[in-house]
């Protein structure tokens, strides 16, 4: 029997609306609740008083970008209690970042087996669909409450971007992932178009998984050629990134996951086929800004976090089942394979969703659609032990959970994650200037287009003098640099105020 305080994952549920007009469609409040109450009833238990709700950041409060023009939630996880008729002592709204769901999942595991929580509920969604329509339409919606108060948080936001980024156009995730998988493909010794020929075979099996996911967004099957090929409706964002090849925020889709500690499940009478556990966590991250990296075509943190989530599970990658990985981007499924040990191919798949470009990217709540998808197959499997990876930033904050039916032995503890991030943070950066100047090679380079046009290049160099680093910009022969070895080519790199410029040799 499993110790009483073991955390355990007991309720799932998901929501995904396709095709709503923007007056009948629900509001991000409306969604939370939906999930929220449809989790707890998915456990099968009764008499269950939350004494934890915690809401993953909306988009609306992550970016200037995404502000929503119809309203805020003062306290988006206290109005989620009062819609549930819960009265928890903690409300609490999550960071910035992908990795969020997961992150909480194991920060809340951890809270039950201290005894500072028995149920907890974790929740998140985005309506940026209806909100894009809403607007397109002239419609006039009211997303707004305030039930009084402040949510908890997690403390200070760490910023992860510097201004000399931003000025370089290193700042939007659609921008700098290409970078990092023009890296990558220098690495696999790919030309261009086998490069891209890669990318869209990987992503044609995300989309099968999709096609086949009553939640997904866009449940359509493409092959790889429809991916990878620019064409008036797949257009080119940032080489080689085509539209296909982006994750689509613009979705309404909602996901929501019930936590008790063992002895709440058996109070609750929660049924033994209801319940899942988290045997193996690790919390990670990469050197904060993209410019201090220790190489942009792998990732420390991604390795040592999933060989910490593993061992702590006591399991190698053989012994898994069923995986999800993180995968705004094909390079973040890329280099999460690599540094975990897994092939591209692997017949187990990498997915469980679909991926954030076909099932959906609903902001920094993704991942809980992949949780709820893993307890679904531990439920059906009770053998299976599955592995989620959960990506925040630019493959900056990694999380991994490693889930399975079988309780686990002993009580439950977590590893402080500072104990195996110290090695990581002391892993030294390449040196870095602000203001280059002379003879220099590409370490990665992108092509950011304007509806399909060739707009800017933004270059990662490096100096031939002293091997710094450096960012640049690139405004002349853009067209020459598709589908053409540019990783590993000179240029001339003159320093500017704010932009540095590369002259392509």
């Amino acid at each position: 029997m499993p110790h009483p305080r073991t955390p355990v994952l007991v309720g799932v549920a998901q929501f995904t609306d396709r095709d709503s007009a923007p007056a009948d469609a629900g509001s991000p409040l409306d969604l939370l609740a939906r999930v929220g109450a449809a989790a707890v009833q998915d456990s099968g238990g009764t008499g269950i008083a939350l004494d934890m709700i915690a809401v993953v950041r909306l988009f609306a409060d992550s970016s200037p970008a995404f502000a929503s023009p119809f309203g805020t939630y003062a306290n988006l996880p206290k109005s989620l209690a009062n819609r549930l008729g819960a009265n928890p002592r903690t409300c609490l709204y999550g960071p910035v970042g992908g990795n969020t769901p997961q992150m909480l999942v194991n920060l809340m595991a951890e809270r039950i087996a201290r005894g500072e929580a028995d149920a907890v509920l974790l929740a998140g969604v985005e309506a940026l669909r209806t909100q894009a329509h809403a607007v397109k339409a002239g419609t006039k919606l009211d997303w707004s409450d305030d039930p009084g108060g402040a949510p908890d948080s997690l403390g200070k936001e760490t910023s992860l971007v510097s201004r000399h980024e931003i000025a370089h156009g290193v700042a939007m995730p659609v921008a700098v992932y290409p970078l990092f998988e023009s890296a990558v493909a220098a690495r696999y010794g790919d030309t261009p178009l086998a490069h891209r020929q890669r990318i869209g075979d990987l992503m044609a099996r995300f989309t099968r998984v999709a096609a086949a996911n009553p939640y997904a967004a866009l449940p359509v099957e493409r092959s790889a050629e429809e991916l990878i090929t620019p064409t008036d409706s797949n257009r080119y964002i940032a080489y080689p990134y085509t539209k296909y090849l982006n994750s689509n925020m613009f979705v309404d889709q909602a996901a929501a996951v019930l936590m008790l500690s063992t002895e709440a499940a058996d109070a609750a009478g929660v049924p033994e086929a209801k319940r899942v556990y988290l045997h193996g966590c690790a919390d990670t991250h990469e050197h904060i800004l993209v410019s201090d990296r220790v190489d942009l075509s792998t990732s420390p943190s991604i390795r040592a976090g999933a060989a910490h989530a593993l061992a702590h599970a006591g399991i190698t990658t053989a012994d898994l089942g069923p995986i999800e990985l993180y995968s705004c981007f094909p390079v973040a499924v890329e280099i999460a394979a690599d540094m975990i040990g897994l092939r591209h191919d692997d017949p187990r798949g990498l997915t469980l969703t679909g991926g954030l470009p076909y099932f959906g990217g609903p902001g920094n709540n993704y991942s809980m659609h992949g949780i709820a998808e893993m307890v679904a197959r531990c439920r059906a499997d009770p053998a299976a032990q599955g592995l989620v990876f959960a990506n925040g930033g630019y493959l900056t904050k990694s999380s991994f959970g490693v889930y399975s039916a079988r309780p686990t032995e002993g009580a439950w503890c977590r590893t402080d994650p500072a104990t195996y991030q110290s090695a990581l943070d002391a892993e030294p950066g390449p040196g870095f200037t602000e203001a280059p100047d002379g003879a220099a090679t590409v370490e990665a380079f992108t092509v950011v287009h304007d509806k399909g046009v060739p707009a800017v290049a933004i270059v990662v160099g490096r100096l031939l003098s002293d091997n710094r680093r450096f960012l640049a910009q690139a405004h002349a022969g853009l067209t020459e640099l598709i589908d053409t070895q540019v990783v590993g080519r000179r240029f001339t790199v003159t320093s500017g105020a704010p932009v540095n410029r590369a002259v392509f040799d």
